[in-house]
């Protein structure tokens, strides 16, 4: 085995560790690992800091940027007495509406954020009501994996994948 190769695993176990246990910030662990990799040789440093130039990387920050600008202006709050309401009168009615509202949101704004947002909202409506929050929590996810999956820019996944076809000489796609 090569000395590279061993550098690779022993930098995944550790980051493992690190990311398992919390001892770290995810974001200090992450850069941690492109530095070693840039400074042991087994990447050029060109190569290790390589994936921030990837359009799907900066869109991805973009959408937890514009997620948490809705939630500092109030806007999510806002819809939280909706919810409430809804979940008070029709089970059925209130899942279809969360799932709908989830899944229509993140066809334009990445599916993660969305999803993280709604979620403090979506519990207290629920507590609220007398509910159990995670009778709602499902229905939130399933529709916003299936809004996200709708556009390039509502999954991280679609936004990868777009990128390595056009690295590699494909149609991206429209």
């Amino acid at each position: 085995m090569s000395v590279e190769a061993i550098i690779t695993i022993i930098v995944i176990l550790l980051a493992f560790v690190l990311f398992a246990t919390e001892r770290l910030s995810v974001d200090h662990v992450a850069i941690g690992i492109m530095v070693t990799f840039a400074l042991t040789g087994v990447l050029t440093p060109l190569e290790s800091f390589e994936g921030f130039a990837n359009s799907a990387t900066l869109i991805v920050a973009a959408m937890f940027v514009l997620g948490n600008a809705l939630i500092r202006t109030g806007i999510i709050e806002s819809i939280g007495p909706f919810f409430t309401k809804l979940m008070s009168t029709n089970h059925h009615r209130s899942i279809f509406s969360l799932t709908f509202i989830s899944g229509s949101i993140s066809a334009f704004i990445n599916n993660t954020p969305v999803v993280a947002t709604f979620i403090p909202v979506i519990t207290n409506a629920a507590r609220k009501t007398g509910k159990h929050p995670s009778k709602y929590l499902i229905p939130l996810s399933f529709g916003a994996i299936f809004g996200g999956s709708c556009t390039l820019i509502g999954t991280s996944t679609n936004l990868l994948v777009d990128g390595i076809a056009e690295s590699s000489g494909l149609e991206g796609f429209n």
